[in-house]
């Protein structure tokens, strides 16, 4: 198994002393991490191909790498703006082959029968576009009951600007939504890191509803199949493997893997090697543990790939 992994920074001690220096007290139940304003300056970023032994073949700078998805033979990539295509080799890399006016601070972006999934997480904003980048269907969490930051301020925006040049801190969002997921019934599963919580969206309607909450500050919510989801529930260092219930409301955890971590950035299941594959933010690593195959449950490391502290990790795309 090879990986491609996304870093949304080289400068990750940066990040964090910005983190500590602008927190501020929320409104919100849960404790929200993050600050008004992002840091100034570009603090780098990248994609890094990583072979079945852990070494480092190549290394492609890219500022603010963050969601990853498969695109024909090749693999888009999100940044701040823009979405990249590039080679599973990281031999090529086409710059802007997808960008909007929509689209601020990308985080993950996903497969959807039409086209594509993406959290356009500095808006608030999840967007579906073709192959070709034509504008499909977008759900503003704004218009749907989530109108204040956590620090109580009521949020407003204009939905006819160019907001890839402008910078919104992540305590200036409602819900920094940060991965998405179309479910095969049509639905659309969407991780609301303030919330702490998982909500199912109706396509038509745009309307929702919760079907797993109790997280914190969750991402990576991926399709398994017809009945599970995976998801970070990633202060808690947890993957969660999820059963939709029968009735299409709710769902049930059937298996929690540990992660060891109080920062499990990602997470997904691969079923042809049968290994979960685990982004460690805390400890700037990767694990892979044996899978579910037969009903086992995660228990033992297959392998630890430990990286570059300096390396803000985001997602890890598994071929």
């Amino acid at each position: 198994m090879k990986l491609l992994l996304s870093c949304i920074s080289t400068q990750h001690s940066t990040l964090k002393q910005h983190w500590t220096q602008t927190r501020e007290e929320t409104s919100c139940p849960l404790t929200v991490l993050g600050s008004k304003q992002k840091p100034g300056g570009d603090l780098g970023g990248l994609v890094c191909l990583i072979d079945d032994l852990g070494a480092t073949q190549k290394v492609l700078n890219l500022s603010m790498a963050a969601g990853l998805a498969p695109f024909e033979k090749d693999v888009l990539v999100t940044t701040f703006d823009s979405i990249h295509r590039v080679d599973t080799q990281l031999q090529t890399l086409q710059s802007d082959f997808i960008s909007s006016p929509l689209f601020n601070a990308l985080h993950s972006v996903s497969r959807t029968r039409r086209g594509y999934l993406v959290a356009s997480t500095g808006i608030d904003l999840l967007v579906e576009f073709s192959p070709t980048g034509e504008v499909l269907w977008t759900w503003w969490a704004t218009d749907h009951g989530f109108t204040h930051t956590p620090t109580g301020e009521l949020r407003e925006l204009d939905k006819e600007a160019d907001h890839r040049t402008i910078k919104y801190g992540t305590l200036q969002q409602t819900t920094h939504v940060n991965s998405v997921a179309e479910l095969p019934d049509g639905r659309v599963l969407a991780t609301l890191f303030h919330q702490g919580t998982v909500i199912a969206i109706d396509r038509e309607s745009g309307k929702w509803e919760t079907i797993l909450e109790g997280l914190d500050h969750p991402h990576s919510v991926r399709i398994l199949d017809e009945e599970h989801f995976t998801v970070a529930d990633t202060v808690h260092g947890r993957a969660l493997l999820v059963r939709l219930n029968s009735s299409g409301h709710g769902t049930t955890i059937e298996e929690e893997v540990d992660a060891g971590t109080s920062w499990l950035q990602d997470c997904s299941y691969n079923a042809q090697h049968n290994a979960w594959v685990l982004v460690d933010g805390k400890h700037t690593r990767i694990l892979l543990k044996r899978g579910r195959k037969n009903g086992e449950v995660a228990q033992q490391n297959i392998a630890q790939f430990d990286l570059n502290p300096e390396w803000r990790l985001y997602e890890a795309y598994a071929f």
